[in-house]
């Protein structure tokens, strides 16, 4: 079966799978872990509105791709 963009998840949703999914159902993440990606990642979406002036809920997963990470 081939998912087409318009199917996959957005960014927002793959964001918050990996906080509910990943790090506290599958890694059982203490509190402040979970709290520490929290804060990295608030960094990273104030970077990435600056610099393509995309609210965070507007962004896909092709959006950050490795020269803006860099």
């Amino acid at each position: 079966m081939v998912i087409s963009n318009s199917d996959a998840p957005g960014f927002p949703v793959l964001l918050q799978d990996f906080f509910r999914k990943r790090l506290i159902q599958q890694r059982n993440a203490s509190e402040r872990t979970v709290e520490s990606y929290r804060d990295a990642f608030r960094l990273l979406l104030r970077f990435v509105h600056g610099k393509l002036g995309k609210p965070p809920a507007s962004l896909v997963l092709a959006d950050l791709d490795a020269p803006l990470i860099l």
